[in-house]
């Protein structure tokens, strides 16, 4: 991964962002998907600067579920999924959930075979950008999820970009051995929640990975064992005390 043009382009999205504005539309509710060129969602300099890595004329996919009761006066969070399987859907289970929390959630759709590693990082980070321009949002509720080997994606996105507030790694987890002190920082003053369970085949790692992010003076952490069977996407009572512990700060 190519940090540099990496950082360079996330100044540059920081920018923008910071310069947006809701556009007037009839807000969506509901699941639907979302569709944008880096050139729809950025301004056409960052747009460039991310060519390399995205072609500023690719569609990019996401699916996206905002609660029926979204309210304008009331902005909700936004939580990016990240899919290893490429799909992005949210579980019909969880739809309650995330009414209950204000959570939009929008998860990336595969384009390709076997995207790299940095487009499946900006295509997370591009999601949120992709709402905020066309929702409004509570910009401190900006969350990560994953499942499986989804995790790798989801922790570069905590590592690259400051605006993401808490990740929640499912059956799955990544620990990033040599870090810059500076980025360990930025890790420690967010939340961080690993879901597992006793059929879960990586449940040694996950809860090694716990015990290394504790070690490593992230204190702002939370495991969520289940005894019995662990299914392939967590029951909706762990998510919600996923969700609970991350707006908990």
């Amino acid at each position: 991964m190519n940090v540099r043009r990496l950082s360079v382009a996330l100044a540059l999205i920081c920018i923008s962002a910071a310069n947006s504005t809701v556009h007037a539309q009839e807000h969506l509710t509901g699941m639907f998907r979302l569709n944008h060129t880096t050139s729809e969602v950025l301004d056409p300099g960052t747009a460039q600067a991310l060519s390399e890595v995205i072609a500023v004329d690719e569609v990019l996919q996401w699916q996206v579920y905002v609660p029926d009761n979204f309210n304008t006066n009331r902005p909700p969070g936004v939580f990016v999924f990240v899919d290893p399987d490429g799909w992005g859907r949210i579980p019909d289970q969880w739809r309650q959930v995330f009414d209950n929390s204000n959570l939009i959630w929008i998860g990336a759709s595969a384009t390709s075979r076997n995207p790299s590693v940095i487009k499946q990082v900006w295509q997370a980070i591009l999601a949120a950008q992709a709402i905020e321009g066309s929702y409004p949002v509570d910009l401190n509720r900006l969350y990560i999820g994953s499942t499986g080997g989804g995790a790798l994606i989801a922790l570069n996105v905590l590592l690259s970009a400051n605006n993401f507030m808490g990740a929640i790694y499912m059956s799955g987890s990544q620990y990033w051995g040599q870090i810059d002190p500076e980025k360990l920082v930025n890790l420690q003053r967010k939340r961080h929640v690993f879901i597992t369970g006793s059929n879960d085949k990586a449940k040694t790692a996950v809860r090694r990975d716990y015990d290394l992010y504790k070690r490593d003076g992230i204190e702002n952490t939370k495991l969520i064992f289940e005894t019995g069977r662990l299914p392939r996407m967590p029951e909706p009572k762990h998510m919600d005390e996923a969700l609970r512990y991350l707006d908990s700060r």
